[in-house]
């Protein structure tokens, strides 16, 4: 379910580039990261990575669209997001691999 919502959300943000919306994939690609965890989260509540993934989507677009400014050290900033995305990405390789 997850990745249905998400590539519901790919299309629809690809249709609103191509259409001239101003708004597009390039502005909304965090959507599609809290749609994975969302839909995942619908698939089975009790599953953390599916949380944690819905909860840094939530968290990069309140930082991109809602200003939470909060004073982060450069090299924090640089590795932590994508080191984490890869850290769920392999969870998710190893839970759904054990099914």
């Amino acid at each position: 379910m997850g990745l249905g919502l998400a590539l519901i959300a790919l299309g629809v943000l690809i249709l609103l580039d191509r259409v001239g919306a101003g708004y597009g994939l390039r502005e909304g690609w965090p959507w599609i990261v809290v749609a994975l965890g969302a839909g995942n989260i619908f698939r089975n509540i009790s599953s953390l990575p599916a949380w944690i993934t819905a909860i840094i989507g939530i968290l990069i677009v309140g930082a991109k669209y809602y200003s939470f400014d909060i004073a982060i050290p450069v090299v924090v900033k640089t590795y932590f997001l994508p080191a984490l995305l890869i850290a769920i990405g392999l969870l998710w390789l190893w839970k759904y691999s054990k099914d």
